[in-house]
C-alpha cells in the first residue's frame, strides 16, 4: 500500500506488485525509490515484499484503476466542456475563456512553484508548464486581435498544447498530467522547507531503511528531529507558514470574485486573479498568497501571512440525489484543500446540503466556519424599490439613508442560520446596472468586519497550521519509513511458527518474540516510555491498537472501551480453547522464554518451539497454515503499532508547541533538551 504525503492510504495508485500473494500498489513516485541497479541494467524490487525483479520486469500497471483514475480527472479538471468546444462550433469567446481558465491554473501552479525553488533552477515539469502557459496565451492574444478568427485553426493548437501527442483521444491528457506533477513537487516542497532536518533523515530512511538490527528509522530520532524543526520553525521568519483560508459553495455563487476582493485586485484580468465564470472555473484548489499580512483589529502587532485558497464549486446538476453521499464527496474535496478556515458563500438561502457542509468542517474536520451571504446588491435593489417605489438611482440621498438599516435588518432577518452572524457582501467588479454601480460606490456592506473576522481567526489558527503541518511530516516519514513488511526477516519467525503449531499454542511464542523484534527495530524502549510519560500526553477519539504505549499516554473516554474489548477477547479465546487453554499458552511462554536466552535468531526460536514437540507427528497442513497466518499477524502488527505512533506523537507536538509559544512570549532561551533525548 502506498501512502500520500498527507498520511492518508490512498489505494488509487496505478502500479502494483508482481508477486500476487503481495499485490501491494505503488505510486508514480514510489517506483523510483525501488529501483536496484545489476551493474548498468535496471531492476525493480518491492519495497514491501523485497521481491526482486528480472531484468526488464516493471511493476503492473493496474489498467482497471487506471482508467478508473483517467475518468475523475475528466470531471475534475473540466475536460468534458473542453471536448464539446473543440468536437463542436463554439463561440470564439467561449473557447477564449476556456483556455483563459486553463492558462491561468498552470499560471497558478507555476508560482507557487517558484515560492519553494530557485528560478535559476531547472526543473522539466516546471519549464514544460511555462511552455505550456506560453502557447495558451498567445492562443488567448491571438483571438482577441483577429477580427475574423479561425477558429478551427485555434482549436487545433489548444487541443496540441494541452494534450499527450501520443493520445488523440485524450484530451487534456498533457495538461491533468502538468498539473498533478506541480502539485506533487509543490506538497514535497512544503515539507522540505518547513521541516528540513526532517527530511533530511526521511530521504536517508527511505533510500537505505535496512531490516531488523540493521533497521535506521528509529523513532526517539524522528521526536528530536521533529522537535529541532519546530524550534528553528519559531526562530525564523514568522511568515514561513502561512495560514490557508478556503472559500467554498456552489458554482457561480461569487466564490472567485469575493477571493479577488480579499487579494486587493483592482480587476478581473489583472495578473494572479483567480478566474470568474457563471460555468465551473475551478478545476482544483487554486492558492493565492495575499502580498499583505491580516493585521488583527485589536492589535496592530498581530500580523498573519495567508493564503487564500479557491476550491472548486460544488455542482447542484451533479448530485445523484443521496445528500450524505454528495456532502461526503465534497467534504473529501474540503480536505484535499487543506485549509484551516473555510468560508462557505451561498447567495440564497441555506439547503440542507449546505448545513451538512457546515457539521462537517467544524465537527469532522474541525476547522472554523464562516458563513457569508454573497450578491446582496441584487437582493437590497430590489428590496428599495419595493419599499420606496423608485429606482435606487433616481432616489434622494434622505431616501437613500432613511430605508438603509430597514432592508439590511431584513436581509439579516432573512439569512440567519442557526444563531449565527452571516457577512453580508456585493464585491461585484462589473456592476450589471447603474443602480448597482451607485450602491456598491456608497455602500460595502460588511467586507470590512469580514476582513477583521478573518484577520483574528488568522492568528488564532496559526499554530494549529504548524501542528497540522507537523503531524504530517511525522506520518509522512511514519508512513513510508516505518509502515514497511520487511522491518523484520520474517521467514525465520514462519519457520518458528510452523513447528511451534505442533504443540498447543507453541506458535505464539515466535509472534511474541516477533513483536519484540519489530519494537526493537523501531527503537521502542524503555527510554522512550519514559521520555513521553514526563510530558503526561492525552489522546482523544481514538483507541490504541497495541499495548505499547499504554502506561505512557491517557486515553480519554476510549480507554474503558479498549478494556472491554480486551476481555471479550479474553473470552473467546477461553472459550475456542477450552478450560486451562489460555493458562497453558501463557506457562509455555513463561517457560520457554528463560530457556530461549542463549540462543538466538532462528536457531533459538525453532529450537526452544520443538523441544515441546518431540515425540509428536507434525502435520504439514498446520504448520504451513500457522506459518502463513504467523506472517499475517506480524505484518498486521507493524500497522497497528505505526497507527499508534502517529496518534502518540500528535499530542507530543501539540505541547512542544505551546512550550515554544511561551517561550516566545516572555522571550527565553528555548528549553534545552531532555538528557535522556
Amino acid at each position: 500500500m502506498c501512502f500520500s504525503p498527507f498520511g492518508i492510504q490512498d489505494e488509487r495508485t496505478p502500479y502494483k506488485c508482481i508477486n500476487t500473494k503481495c499485490g501491494r500498489h505503488f505510486c508514480d513516485q514510489c517506483v523510483k525509490y525501488i529501483q536496484i541497479y545489476n551493474g548498468n541494467v535496471r531492476q525493480f524490487r518491492c519495497m514491501y515484499c523485497l521481491k526482486e525483479y528480472r531484468k526488464n520486469q516493471v511493476p503492473i500497471k493496474d489498467i482497471l484503476l487506471v482508467k478508473q483514475l483517467w475518468n475523475e480527472a475528466v470531471v475534475n479538471y473540466g475536460i468534458k466542456r473542453t471536448r464539446q468546444l473543440l468536437s463542436n462550433e463554439c463561440h470564439a469567446t467561449d473557447l477564449k475563456f476556456d483556455i483563459d481558465c486553463r492558462q491561468r491554473h498552470l499560471s497558478n501552479l507555476i508560482n507557487i512553484h517558484n515560492r519553494y525553488f530557485d528560478w535559476t533552477e531547472f526543473h522539466e515539469t516546471r519549464v514544460e508548464a511555462e511552455n505550456v502557459v506560453d502557447q495558451l496565451s498567445k492562443i488567448v492574444k491571438y483571438i482577441n486581435e483577429e477580427t475574423n478568427t479561425q477558429i478551427d485553426i485555434c482549436k487545433s493548437v489548444y487541443q496540441n498544447s494541452i494534450s499527450t501527442p501520443d493520445d488523440n483521444n485524450d484530451v487534456g491528457s498533457n495538461y491533468i498530467r502538468l498539473c498533478e506533477r506541480l502539485l506533487l513537487e509543490i506538497t514535497n516542497a512544503e515539507f522540505h522547507s518547513i521541516f528540513p532536518k526532517t527530511n533530511a533523515i526521511f530521504a536517508e530512511w527511505m533510500h537505505e531503511p535496512g531490516s531488523d538490527d540493521k533497521f535506521q528509522p528509529k523513532i526517539f530520532d524522528l521526536i528530536k528531529t521533529i522537535k529541532q524543526d519546530l524550534k528553528d520553525l519559531w526562530l525564523s521568519t514568522p511568515f514561513k507558514v502561512r495560514t490557508k483560508i478556503g472559500v467554498v459553495g456552489y458554482t457561480s455563487v461569487g466564490k472567485s470574485t469575493l477571493l479577488n476582493r480579499f487579494l486587493n485586485m483592482n480587476s478581473l484580468t489583472e495578473n494572479g486573479a483567480t478566474p470568474t465564470s457563471t460555468d465551473k472555473s475551478t478545476y482544483f484548489p487554486l492558492q493565492f498568497d495575499r502580498e499583505e499580512p491580516l493585521i488583527h483589529p485589536d492589535n496592530q502587532d498581530r500580523k498573519t501571512a495567508v493564503t487564500f485558497v479557491d476550491i472548486q464549486g460544488h455542482d447542484k446538476s451533479r448530485s445523484n440525489g443521496d445528500s450524505q453521499k454528495d456532502t461526503d464527496r465534497y467534504l473529501s474535496e474540503l480536505l484535499k484543500a487543506d485549509c484551516d478556515i473555510y468560508v462557505i458563500v451561498f447567495d440564497d438561502e441555506l439547503c440542507d446540503e449546505q448545513h451538512n457542509w457546515i457539521v462537517g468542517i467544524e465537527q469532522v474536520l474541525k476547522r472554523k466556519c464562516i458563513l457569508v451571504r454573497s450578491k446582496v446588491d441584487k437582493y437590497y435593489l430590489s428590496k428599495f424599490v419595493e419599499l420606496s417605489k423608485v429606482f435606487y438611482a433616481q432616489s434622494t440621498v434622505e431616501q437613500r439613508q432613511q430605508l438603509d438599516s430597514t432592508i439590511l435588518q431584513q436581509i439579516r432577518l432573512n439569512n440567519s442560520v442557526d444563531n449565527r452572524f452571516v457577512y453580508l457582501v456585493a464585491p461585484d467588479y462589473k456592476p450589471s446596472t447603474s443602480d448597482a454601480d451607485l450602491l456598491l460606490k456608497n455602500n460595502s456592506f460588511d467586507l470590512i468586519l469580514l476582513l477583521d473576522e478573518l484577520s483574528r481567526s488568522a492568528f488564532n489558527a496559526h499554530n494549529s497550521r504548524i501542528h497540522s503541518l507537523a503531524k504530517r511530516a511525522v506520518a509522512r516519514v511514519i508512513n513510508i519509513c516505518f509502515r514497511r513488511d520487511y522491518v523484520l526477516n520474517v521467514l525465520k519467525y514462519q519457520i518458528a511458527a510452523g513447528i511451534g503449531s505442533i504443540i498447543p499454542f507453541g506458535d505464539q511464542y515466535p509472534r511474541y518474540l516477533s513483536r519484540e523484534g519489530i519494537r526493537d527495530a523501531f527503537g521502542i524502549d524503555d527510554v522512550l516510555r519514559q521520555y513521553l510519560k514526563q510530558y503526561k500526553l492525552e489522546i482523544a477519539g481514538y483507541k490504541l491498537q497495541t499495548s505499547v504505549f499504554k502506561d505512557c499516554v491517557k486515553v480519554q473516554e476510549l480507554e474503558t472501551n479498549w478494556k472491554s474489548s480486551a476481555k471479550m477477547v479474553g473470552k473467546a479465546v477461553g472459550a475456542a480453547a477450552g478450560a486451562g487453554g489460555a493458562a497453558a499458552a501463557d506457562d509455555i511462554v513463561r517457560t520457554i522464554a528463560p530457556i530461549s536466552t542463549a540462543l538466538s535468531g532462528a536457531a533459538r526460536i525453532a529450537a526452544t518451539a520443538a523441544t515441546f514437540g518431540i515425540g509428536i507427528v507434525i502435520s504439514v497442513g498446520v504448520c504451513a497454515w500457522s506459518a502463513i497466518n504467523s506472517l499475517q499477524h506480524i505484518f498486521s502488527y507493524v500497522q497497528r503499532i505505526c497507527d499508534d505512533l502517529i496518534q502518540v506523537i500528535d499530542p507530543l507536538i501539540q505541547v512542544i508547541i505551546l512550550q515554544l509559544e511561551e517561550e516566545v512570549a516572555n522571550n527565553t532561551v528555548p528549553i534545552p533538551e531532555n538528557q535522556s533525548s
